[in-house]
């Protein structure tokens, strides 16, 4: 009698609740692949771990999402590493999009409802290698390919806040423009062969002032700021950089002009229907002062 057949038979037995005709039906070599799922969750459910099953192995066999579910807590184990100086912020910008696309994966593969041995042990594998690479600090993760290597990643996020209808589909294509402009200037910053740590802090701070225009963040709790809001940030932002010496009093003087232009600029659109195309330029224009703000 094959092995799947022999541990459905031994649970059916120990739950006293399956016909004899399901214990007949395993037995058979004629087995589909939906009825061997359902199998393995029946066993994964009576045995869980005493069968080398994981605990995300049996939130799959259960219909569960245990990626999407977990993807808090990862960031989370992220941020507390990169506060510790475990991990640099480079390396977890790009643990962040690799888990994202990590999270995009699962969902592909529970589309029809089911997600297969194959599909669980692929899913299982990346995960662990995420997990081990966060462990051991991620040494140079976030130099590897660069911006380049996340801007898949960062497309399907914008392409989900479209779908989400968080985005409209002129807000994602300048996203994906602002994108390409990153990854151009950091081909400039490697012209001479090094990234430095100003080059690598600025690329990081225009990434992650992507990430939080797409306004998918795990962590974000509340509804996403107003341009208003924004602006008002923005000046205690650029008060606090030139007091710790991120920005010179040069520099801060150069933003809060632009900062002035804006916020008239806001003004004036509050009080008109505007486009989404005006909408767009004018959140742009934000996220790009306020990337120079916190370098």
């Amino acid at each position: 009698m094959p092995r799947l057949a022999r541990l459905t038979c031994a649970a059916a037995a120990l739950a006293l609740a399956l016909p004899a005709t399901v214990c007949a039906g395993a037995a058979s070599a004629q087995t589909t692949p939906r009825a061997e799922d359902q199998l393995g969750a029946l066993v994964g459910a009576l045995f869980g771990d005493r069968l080398g099953l994981s605990a995300m192995d049996q939130a799959w066999l259960r219909g569960g999402r245990p990626l999407r579910d977990g993807q808090n807590q990862f960031t989370s184990r992220i941020d507390s590493s990169v506060r510790s100086g475990a991990v640099s912020a480079s390396a977890a910008t790009r643990l962040r999009a690799d888990y994202s696309g990590l999270v995009d994966l699962e969902a592909r593969y529970a589309a029809d409802g089911r997600i297969t041995a194959q599909e669980r042990a692929d899913l299982n594998s990346r995960y662990n290698a995420l997990i081990q690479t966060l462990d051991s600090g991620a040494s140079g993760y976030g130099e590897t390919g660069g911006a380049a290597a996340g801007r898949a990643a960062f497309e399907s996020r914008v392409d989900a806040a479209v779908a989400a209808r968080r985005l409209t589909r002129t807000e994602a294509t300048r996203l994906k423009a602002d994108y390409q402009a990153v990854i151009q200037l950091e081909t400039r910053y490697q012209a001479d062969g090094v990234l430095s740590a100003s080059e690598r802090a600025d690329l990081d701070s225009r990434l992650d002032a992507l990430d939080a225009r797409v306004g998918d963040s795990p962590n974000a709790t509340t509804p996403a700021m107003t341009a208003r809001q924004r602006l008002a940030a923005l000046d205690t932002t650029v008060t606090t950089s030139e007091r710790a010496g991120r920005i010179t009093r040069a520099e801060a003087a150069d933003i809060r002009v632009e900062l002035g232009d804006l916020q008239r600029l806001e003004t004036a659109y509050a009080r008109l229907n505007v486009s989404a195309d005006d909408s767009a330029y004018l959140d742009r224009r934000i996220g790009e002062l306020e990337s120079r703000a916190r370098r």
